[in-house]
């Protein structure tokens, strides 16, 4: 890894939600909740108006950029994320990482989640030994 100061920028990912994605992380996770995968619920009390992704599975996405970054998912030591709005199934998001602070070996990192529109659907932070 080369060297990493303030104003790094991790590689970005571009990731599609997806109804099977949506159904394999309620699986996984537990979270059964039929606004993750059932169109007539999601219909009636989604803000999107239709099923959307896992918030997790948002913050899943940042965590995996994190790991990449530094190339040891033990290296990452904090993932903080605030879920700002509803990710809807069906659309594109990407997921990018600027370094804002380093520090005794440890960078810390402001997490964002975009939609396609522009819109932020995550904010945070991580932390990682670089």
């Amino acid at each position: 890894m080369s060297e990493i100061e303030v104003g790094t920028e991790l590689p970005t990912i571009e990731q599609v939600s997806n109804l099977t994605t949506s159904v394999m992380y309620a699986g996984a996770s537990g979270d059964m909740n039929p606004l993750h995968y059932d169109p007539d619920f999601a219909g009636q009390v989604s803000p999107t108006g239709g099923i959307i992704a896992h918030g997790m599975y948002s913050m899943g996405l940042a965590s995996r950029m994190l790991t990449e970054f530094v190339g040891d998912p033990a290296r990452v030591l904090e993932v903080e994320v605030r879920f700002t709005r509803p990710w809807p199934v069906g659309t594109t998001s990407t997921f990018g990482g600027k370094v804002t602070e380093v520090e005794d070996g440890v960078a810390t990192v402001a997490l964002t989640g975009t939609n396609e529109s522009g819109d932020r659907i995550l904010r945070g932070k991580g932390r990682v030994r670089v």
